[in-house]
């Protein structure tokens, strides 16, 4: 029994087709996420199971926020509220390391 090679096909690409790079439209500029203040804001997930993403649902049908973000964004002002000034020291560095480090990620492309 002997191996034929297999018949070309008619949709078979052409090598130029095979190296041939995606295009695709930059649906995000700089300019778009920098702020005058040198911040930067872009979209992020924060991965959450089932319950919580349910309890959020909850406090938004009930009107404490209008969506996500906000129900968020009220918990994380009522904790930083809570700290102590040694909490809150510790708390305003680290996160203005953390804008940094986005900064450099995002603002200087």
């Amino acid at each position: 029994m002997a191996i034929s090679k297999p018949a070309k096909s008619k949709n078979s690409l052409k090598n130029s087709e095979v190296d041939a790079k995606p295009s695709f439209k930059e649906t995000t500029k700089k300019e778009d996420i920098l702020t005058d203040n040198k911040e930067v804001s872009f979209p992020v997930n924060i991965r959450v199971d089932n319950h919580i993403r349910n309890k959020v649902s909850a406090l938004i049908n009930l009107g404490v926020a209008k969506n996500a973000k906000a129900v968020v964004e009220h918990m994380i002002e009522s904790e930083i509220a809570e700290l102590n000034e040694s909490e809150k020291t510790r708390f305003d560095r680290m996160y203005n390391i953390l804008e940094q480090k986005d900064y450099m990620a995002k603002g200087l492309k």
